[in-house]
């Protein structure tokens, strides 16, 4: 079919190249147009539906690892449902006011805003443009939060930041109609979460104060639970460390991306908390745009367990219908018939919680039901939360304790795994002059943890990239040393070169000790 130039409908053989949506009789044209509203239009994706995935994201041309698919603006961002005191103008945790003043004049509370009383961080963030628009309603209200610090427990969550998000959300109808418009349409799931506590706590709590304290009457308690079930389907958690930020974001464009348990994405957020997806390998024409939103050391139960609690939807990804995990056999464990020939204990359906377990070894007839494998899992997370998280040597006795029934990959494994390199880690930045062998065994984890990456989060993906950081720092120090060997001087060098390709596309990965 003979596609028509935008601007004047003749014929066109030119397509842009940025997107490959649309066509052009001429350089003159298509100058013209991305003046006039290409500009803003030209993506390297287009919004697609289907039975499986829902509303999702499809490359419109190559998308090379690395290359920036989008920048998102939030619609709305702020606290959790229950929050640490926070700053309702600049998101930032608060400070008390006697850590602000001096020594004496201790004031155990923060400074609150003169026209609604909610605590800010000070004068300034009154006229913040986020908390300005709310700032009216909650002043008109009368009510007045009593949110104070807690210095003996710093983590304290405050229930009645619940309200701060779905407000805002509710606001956008008056002030920006037609991204209201837009949410509306986001993916709710209320029906499944009806039934939840926390649905019945929001029922009893969020409603009446929404309708009666606020004196929002014209929303009813469907449309206000419809909205908190949209906010915890499609809100991201933003962390930004540095600058005491952990709040939630709700993102358009964000709503459509797809989850997959061996994402093609990572994303982060800047500094005006725009959302930003990075391809974290190669994505072909064609292919669907997808992220993560699980842990990828967990095995196929719990991952799909944790998606259906927080997400209400059950995975059927490649990973999760692939019984061996791309040849992690994370979810596995060793036959205990099979002694003399290791084989793995897998599902046989990966995708059914009521599956048999059954040895891969065809003349083992060796199984489990569904209630024993969840016992066997449940019995080691138990064993795992219970290990004192200051002491490498309890994850190492647990390890060893675990070796003849639990494979190299299995997900507690790699989990008891990569618990250890962040111990050891610490423990090399806190104790003076380090020891080879924490540190060798370091190294030893973190390649071993890299090629499950390889294989289940390949490419400049989150976790990939800590553990290239991890092993950078570690072969560092055996530099520092002087007991860094060729080989590893060879490998410290790879490392350092992939870390800084990922770094170009990446600003939260640090460079700045790869001098060295």
């Amino acid at each position: 079919m003979t596609s028509l130039c935008r601007v004047c409908s003749a014929p066109a053989a030119q397509r842009c190249a940025g997107c490959q949506q649309v066509a052009y009789c001429g350089r003159d044209h298509q100058r013209a147009d991305w003046k006039a509203q290409h500009r803003d239009q030209c993506r390297r994706f287009k919004v697609v539906r289907n039975d499986r995935l829902g509303r999702h994201l499809v490359a419109t041309r190559h998308i090379k690892q690395g290359e920036i698919i989008y920048r998102d603006e939030p619609y709305a961002v702020g606290p959790k449902i229950a929050n640490v005191p926070l700053c309702l103008g600049c998101n930032r945790n608060l400070m008390p006011l006697w850590q602000q003043q001096p020594a004496g004049n201790r004031v155990d509370r923060f400074y609150e805003c003169t026209r609604c009383g909610w605590p800010l961080c000070g004068a300034s963030c009154e006229e913040s443009a986020q908390h300005k628009i709310e700032c009216s309603v909650l002043a008109a209200s009368g009510y007045r939060p009593n949110i104070r610090p807690h210095p003996s427990n710093p983590e304290h969550r405050e229930s009645a930041y619940c309200v701060i998000v779905p407000l805002r959300v509710l606001l956008l109808e008056r002030n920006a109609p037609e991204r209201y418009a837009t949410v509306q349409g986001f993916e709710s799931h209320l029906a499944e979460r009806l039934a939840s506590p926390l649905y019945g706590v929001l029922r009893s709590n969020l409603v009446p104060f929404v309708r009666t304290v606020l004196g929002l009457q014209q929303y009813s308690e469907q449309t206000v639970l419809e909205l908190s079930a949209i906010l915890d389907t499609n809100c991201y958690e933003i962390r930004l460390p540095e600058q005491h930020v952990k709040v939630r974001g709700l993102y358009p464009l964000g709503a459509m991306l797809s989850h997959d348990c061996r994402p093609n994405t990572k994303h982060y957020f800047d500094d005006r908390l725009y959302m930003v997806l990075v391809a974290t390998v190669d994505i072909p024409e064609g292919a669907v745009i997808h992220a993560s939103y699980t842990q990828p050391l967990l095995g196929t139960v719990q991952r799909r367990l944790a998606l259906r609690q927080a997400k209400c939807f059950d995975c059927a990804c490649e990973r999760c219908t692939d019984p061996s995990e791309y040849g992690t056999h994370a979810s596995g464990f060793r036959c205990p018939n099979c002694r003399r020939a290791p084989s793995f204990v897998l599902a046989a359906e990966p995708t059914n919680y009521r599956t048999i377990w059954r040895c891969q070894n065809r003349r083992c007839s060796y199984q489990e039901r569904p209630e024993q494998y969840v016992a066997r899992c449940e019995r080691l997370q138990q064993e795992l939360l219970a290990l004192d998280r200051t002491d490498p040597s309890g994850y190492e006795s647990f390890l060893t304790r675990h070796e003849p029934s639990l494979h190299r990959w299995n997900a507690y494994i790699l989990q008891a795994k990569y618990a250890l390199t962040q111990l050891l880690s610490s423990a090399r930045a806190t104790n003076g002059t380090p020891k080879e062998a924490p540190i060798r065994r370091t190294v030893e984890l973190c390649r071993d943890l890299l090629a499950v990456a390889d294989r289940l989060e390949p490419g400049y993906g989150t976790f990939r990239t800590k553990l290239l950081l991890e092993l950078w720092a570690a072969l560092g120090t055996l530099q520092s040393l002087g007991v860094l060997s060729d080989p590893e001087r060879q490998e410290r060098c790879t490392v350092r070169t992939e870390l800084e390709r990922i770094a170009k596309t990446d600003p939260t990965v640090d460079v700045s000790s790869f001098g060295g």
